[in-house]
């Protein structure tokens, strides 16, 4: 059975959350992420997304480098073990309706599962489960495509 560690995507950026909008989007913008994780003593607090810096930030109008991270952010943020069932990990963001998860041990950040990373190990997923849920995977890659749109 594949695992959150079989699919996570390694490359994640992860930014004190004492930094502001304007950073945050020249940082995401340099690494070519669509999000970065905000912590605080190096435990996860909170995540900001492209979606996060328009409706929160570009849409009103405010200026980025006047808004401190944690008014942008989202939070509580949902985390799994590196050992999490992808199963379990598809139920929750279908459940919860969000497009990622970030993957930690002992609450230290090891990576991040979007809805895009299924995608990617989909013949994975598929090979390696006994009980493959098909409905599952349609009903997230189906919010996948309407949430992208």
């Amino acid at each position: 059975m594949s695992t959150a560690h079989d699919i996570m995507s390694k490359k994640l950026i992860t930014l004190d959350s004492t930094v502001s909008a304007f950073e945050i989007a020249k940082i995401m913008d340099k690494n070519n992420v669509s999000c970065v994780v905000l912590t605080k003593n190096e435990i996860p607090q909170g995540i900001v997304t492209e979606r996060d810096l328009l409706s929160k930030v570009i849409a009103p109008n405010k200026r980025p480098s006047e808004l401190a991270a944690t008014e942008i952010m989202t939070s509580p943020i949902t985390m799994v073990s590196p050992h999490t069932p992808v199963d379990e990990i598809a139920q929750k963001m279908f459940d919860k309706k969000i497009r990622r998860v970030v993957v930690t041990d002992n609450n230290q950040p090891l990576g991040i599962i979007t809805v895009t990373d299924f995608v990617k190990h989909l013949n994975t997923i598929l090979s390696d489960s006994e009980d493959y849920k098909a409905e599952l995977y349609q009903n997230l890659l189906d919010d996948y495509e309407y949430w992208d749109n």
